[in-house]
């Protein structure tokens, strides 16, 4: 778990644009990513305390960006400003 606001994540993009791991929607606020060795990995992303969090349940350690939850997080700022625009 990392939130966006304190948590450096320029590595875990390089990661995510090399990997090009496939994102899918669950519902809004709830992703399935793929990860390199063919797992998939669920992605939340949500508010907590007004903080921007995202959970990925990939094993990286708490407060570091994976780059599950930056591929996820890229997906679901894009649906946030879709339904902002409607």
């Amino acid at each position: 778990m990392f939130t966006l606001e304190t948590t450096e994540i320029a590595r875990a993009i390089e990661n995510a644009k090399a990997l090009h791991p496939k994102v899918r929607m669950i519902r809004f606020g709830e992703y399935s990513v793929s990860g390199s060795t063919g797992n998939a990995y669920t992605v939340h992303c949500y508010r907590d305390n007004g903080q921007k969090v995202v959970d990925c349940s990939c094993p990286t350690r708490d407060g570091i960006a994976c780059k599950h939850g930056v591929a996820a997080v890229s997906l679901h700022i894009a649906i946030a400003a879709r339904k902002r625009a409607h």
